[in-house]
């Protein structure tokens, strides 16, 4: 009688921790924004989107480890840093082996793109600009008429900061994963000045 107990017990178990595993390590706290993407003179506005892929719970890191921004699913969301340098990162929930970045010096007052997609393992993230090669640049007013704008529900940002938690394996996993990548591709999460409009 007792190993049949013991061994309910630990079935139970184990399917209180295979449900836990399941749930999302960050949940969205998105809500829609109405109005214009519009500039702020002291700080620099960037434009993330996701007009292709349907990734859930995408979050968005700055420099210092803060959390910025978030999209879930076909969705665009409006993100300011500080001018200078900077480096945007983007992770699945809170996946440090999912996440990519992007990076550059940038103007306060001026507006840059990037978009978010799905890459082998993770999320790509990259610079949208008329540099870019795959043509996106041509498609950029569309993608911004046809996805909704979202942004983090002030309400909620404290639950989905301590469900992100230590963002400092993020930056440590953002920063190998652009050691490892070739010229092209670290052109590609790049941003130039001049990019910002």
């Amino acid at each position: 009688m007792t190993i049949l107990r013991n061994s309910i017990a630990l079935l139970a178990m184990s399917a209180m921790l295979g449900a836990g595993a399941c749930a999302p390590g960050v949940q969205n706290i998105t809500v829609a924004t109405p109005g214009p993407i519009t500039s702020a003179p002291d700080v620099v506005t960037i434009v993330v989107l996701q007009p292709t892929t349907r990734l859930h719970t995408v979050e968005l890191v700055d420099g210092r480890g803060q959390l910025v921004g978030q999209l879930d699913g076909h969705a665009q969301t409006v993100v300011h840093v500080p001018e200078g340098p900077t480096v945007l990162y983007a992770v699945l929930e809170n996946r440090a082996d999912t996440v990519d970045r992007v990076e550059g010096t940038l103007v306060p007052g001026r507006v840059y793109y990037a978009t978010v997609s799905e890459r082998e393992g993770g999320v790509a993230l990259l610079v949208l600009s008329p540099r870019r090669v795959d043509g996106a640049w041509e498609h950029k007013n569309e993608d911004l008429s046809r996805t909704p704008r979202v942004q983090m529900d002030p309400q909620r940002i404290g639950r989905a900061v301590n469900e992100l938690g230590d963002t400092g394996p993020i930056i440590q996993a953002g920063e190998a994963r652009a050691a490892a990548l070739d010229p092209a591709q670290i052109a590609a999460r790049t941003f130039q000045e001049s990019d910002g409009l």
